[in-house]
């Protein structure tokens, strides 16, 4: 998978998993604000009460198709921005928690006539709010990356590190016991000459995490290549893929 299909896939996610959450919105909004028992047939009311979660399990189920490609995605699987390699969110769990965000902001909207205006005003735009914040997941989401000054993380924590930061990773490892895909990388630990270990959860994100791994170990190894991180070219002889 080039860098430009990796690219297409995880817009593409975004710009469905939004589409989608558009689409949950509405359907709660006709509910909330149109149905009503003198001129809304019992049919329909029930239907507009049940469309966004038909709606939204078909998306889930859709997603898990159309992206499955992410779900183990191939080793040279990386974003090339120009300057730096980018690790993003999975595609599929951070649009299925921005449909699934955008339902429950709905649920706190209010239309009862016997609430007053202030008062019904007030919780609707609260409830705009949490609803506007399905965005984040797309926007703020879990990503790491990797640039010529070091690595830029984002997932368990925020955290940025030099790659004076990071020491080879020492000929004999402590053994580690992990259940979930991780990112270890071996770091300086101030007035100690023996480097520590930092653990960084991959589960949220599309990357191949031996890959990763390797590609961390080859920057720290090679100082030198630090420079053409993030370009078609520097992909290319790292991979041995055409970007």
């Amino acid at each position: 998978m080039t860098p430009r299909r990796f690219g297409r896939y995880v817009t593409g996610s975004k710009a469905a998993a939004v589409g989608v959450a558009a689409v949950i919105v509405v359907l709660r909004v006709l509910y909330e604000f149109g149905v009503t028992p003198s001129n809304t047939p019992l049919w329909l009311a029930v239907a507009l009460l049940l469309a966004p979660i038909f709606v939204l399990s078909a998306a889930f189920i859709v997603f898990g198709i159309v992206f499955r490609p992410l779900v183990d995605p191939p080793p040279a699987a990386l974003r090339v921005r120009g300057d730096a390699f980018v690790v993003p969110g999975s595609p599929i769990l951070m649009g299925r928690l921005t449909m699934g965000w955008a339902l429950l902001g709905t649920v706190f909207l209010e239309s009862d006539p016997t609430v007053s205006p202030t008062t019904r005003f007030g919780i609707n735009a609260g409830a705009a709010l949490v609803i506007a914040g399905a965005i984040i997941p797309l926007l703020r989401g879990p990503r790491i990356v990797v640039s010529p000054a070091g690595l830029n993380i984002r997932a368990g924590g925020r955290r940025i590190l030099a790659w004076d930061d990071l020491v080879r990773v020492p000929a004999n490892p402590l053994p580690m016991t992990v259940r979930a895909p991780k990112l270890a990388l071996s770091i300086r630990r101030p007035g100690r000459t023996d480097p520590g270990w930092l653990l960084i959860p991959l589960e949220l994100l599309a990357v191949e995490p031996v890959f990763l791994g390797s590609v961390v170990e080859h920057y720290v190894e090679h100082p030198d290549r630090r420079g053409a991180i993030g370009t078609a070219e520097e992909y290319t002889r790292l991979t041995g893929v055409a970007a």
